[in-house]
């Protein structure tokens, strides 16, 4: 419910609907702290604890304070609508048959499952997200004769960090526009540029990639017998297409930003393609039990966010903003490559103890004045987006390690141990590559 006046504030503003949404979003982060980790609980207290000194140091009335607790209700409404995509694929037998075309496509002797997995996982990750990763992988391993596991799963994580650099689908792209105030089109291009060659520093550090204990797996892969056989992959073809088309023209044509667009086309889009596809009912209780679903699946991150926009909200309405401004100014020596490379190391650093991107992100965006570095507010979009991108690719905590640690049955520490010099050649190559862009003045 939250979500939903939220998108209706941002159609028709008004103050006592921000203040409605804004007390729900107070009470969903007191209702988390029941459901979260310890450690968590000391982030979350220690956000909201910083952001409330703030706001009485300098005398902020508490009406205004409360706002706080609304300023992240936009990644909420990312969080709850955009996996209704990846709802309605499975519901309609799209990621069934994609599944079934790819194996009884696919030439056993020449399969390649590495190559293969990256490109899929960054072909369809930007849409569906964290899911595909599993997806990826249950279809490499349906597929694939020989493949070593550990091996595979690292590639896949690391084509899903491919997207992170460019989709509005992604929460980390649709903060930076909302904290900058740009458009995906001031900033996507250039993502994509890096998100190249983030591709081709994958290609060259893939040999590299050698654990411990990863033997090679050996199956016998026969092609599947399947009713899905018998049916086109043109309605995941036109849907795909249909969905990023009407996110890009409404974010051209609509006074609003992309995060409201992409939340409402998640919403409407499947429901209406649905409809014409006669899934209509299969669809709707699959999306009820998404919804019902989704407070336990996001509660941390729910935590995390609410009370980040609440600190983040502290800074940029009192003076501590310009104190966090100066510090940053003072460290960096007044030079852009100083600082460039200080957000990247700080927001890597601190995604190693837990601290999530998006407090360095909203902290530091809340705080920097573009002006009063000399860079526009593009520069420090895209210098965030390599750091958040990067910060995950690293963290035992972060959502994708995570995931392939769930995957391989392999702790954390092991897959970040690995994953680390990669991280280290890309955070040279994509900070060298925006810092190129400032100075020569693209951005």
């Amino acid at each position: 419910m939250t979500a939903f006046i939220y998108i209706i504030d941002q159609f028709y503003p008004n103050i006592h609907i921000k203040t409605l949404y804004s007390i729900l979003g107070g009470s969903l982060l007191v209702f988390t702290l029941f459901h979260i980790p310890k450690t968590n609980n000391l982030i979350v207290a220690s956000l909201f604890i910083l952001g409330s000194i703030c706001f009485y140091l300098e005398g902020i009335h508490i009406k205004t304070a409360v706002l706080g607790f609304g300023q992240n209700i936009n990644l909420l409404s990312l969080f709850l609508f955009v996996p209704l995509i990846a709802t309605f694929m499975a519901t309609a037998g799209y990621l069934s048959t994609l599944k079934y075309k790819v194996q009884n496509k696919q030439s056993l002797k020449d399969f390649k499952p590495y190559r293969f997995s990256f490109i899929l996982t960054s072909s369809i990750g930007f849409i569906l997200n964290l899911g595909s990763m599993a997806i990826v992988k249950r279809i490499v391993e349906e597929s694939s004769p020989t493949y070593q596991d550990q091996k595979l799963t690292l590639t896949i994580m690391r084509g899903f960090g491919f997207c992170m650099l460019w989709s509005p689908y992604f929460v980390n792209v649709g903060l930076v526009l909302v904290v900058f105030d740009v458009s995906w089109f001031q900033i996507g291009l250039y993502g994509l540029g890096l998100s190249i060659l983030y591709f081709f520093v994958s290609i060259i550090m893939f040999r590299s990639i050698a654990f411990d204990d990863d033997p090679v797996l050996k199956q016998t892969v026969s092609k599947s017998v399947n009713d899905v056989d018998h049916h086109s992959l043109m309605p995941f073809i036109l849907f795909s297409i249909t969905l990023i088309s009407l996110s890009f023209l409404l974010d051209y044509f609509l006074p609003v930003n992309m995060i409201i667009i992409v939340s409402v086309v998640a919403l409407i889009l499947p429901f209406i393609w649905s409809v014409l596809a006669r899934q209509t009912a299969s669809y709707v209780h699959d999306a009820v039990d998404q919804v019902n679903n989704s407070f336990y699946k996001l509660k941390n991150e729910l935590a995390i966010f609410i009370s980040a926009g609440y600190f983040g909200f502290a800074i940029s309405e009192t003076k501590i903003g310009e104190i966090l401004s100066n510090l940053l100014f003072n460290a960096s020596f007044n030079s852009v490559l100083v600082l460039t490379v200080l957000i990247v190391v700080l927001s890597i650093l601190l995604a190693q103890i837990g601290i999530h991107p998006v407090i360095i992100v909203i902290g530091i965006g809340s705080a920097l004045s573009p002006d009063k570095f000399g860079v526009s507010a593009e520069y420090l979009a895209l210098v965030l987006l390599v750091a958040w991108t990067l910060a995950t690719q690293l963290s035992p905590f972060s959502g994708q390690v995570l995931m392939a640690s769930n995957l391989t049955k392999q702790p954390t520490v092991k897959i970040v141990r690995q994953n680390a010099p990669f991280v280290l050649v890309l955070a040279i190559v994509l900070t060298t590559a925006v810092y190129c862009l400032y100075l020569f003045k693209f951005i």
